[in-house]
């Protein structure tokens, strides 16, 4: 999501305060900021607990934002730290998988079934579209081991798929 005239003057206003402006920033991302700490913690009680943490962080943070950074990827890279932050502090995921959501799509439920680095790394890269430069930042694992857990993650997606 490129940020708009609109988007750029709801940042503004809620970097000054504003609660209005700020919750429909929170309407306009919810939704991909949701799907995306699912897909990390496959747990949607989880997944809305930090997402709301998620806000009231980003909401903490806001004035922060930088002018060039698109509203939806800041909102991205928040989410992505209360996620590491959040697995940093229990090491293991210990919420119960919700089988409606991965009878869905079952390659859900085999990016669930990933170690948390790889599943993060594809998720980011994959789904998410993020540079290597970028998760690299977010994760301070090197470009290289990235490309590496890359390669041999969706080798493992591949032949779960074909099995």
């Amino acid at each position: 999501m490129q940020d708009n005239k609109l988007i750029k003057a709801l940042v503004l206003n809620a970097q000054l305060g504003n609660n209005s402006a700020f919750e429909q920033l929170y309407q306009i991302t919810i939704d991909p900021i949701y799907a995306l700490i699912l897909r990390l913690t496959g747990d949607p009680s989880s997944a809305e607990i930090l997402t709301k943490k998620t806000y009231v962080d980003a909401w903490q943070k806001i004035s922060q934002k930088d002018e060039f950074a698109s509203i939806l990827g800041w909102f991205k890279k928040n989410a992505i730290g209360t996620v590491l932050a959040e697995k940093s502090e229990e090491k293991k995921s210990t919420g119960a998988m919700d089988e409606k959501f991965f009878q869905a799509n079952p390659l859900e439920r085999y990016i669930q079934d990933l170690e948390f680095r790889n599943k993060l790394i594809y998720v980011l890269h994959d789904i998410e579209n993020f540079s290597f430069e970028e998760i690299s930042e977010l994760t301070g694992i090197s470009n290289d081991e990235i490309k590496t857990l890359l390669v041999n993650t969706r080798e493992n997606l591949i032949s779960l798929t074909e099995e």
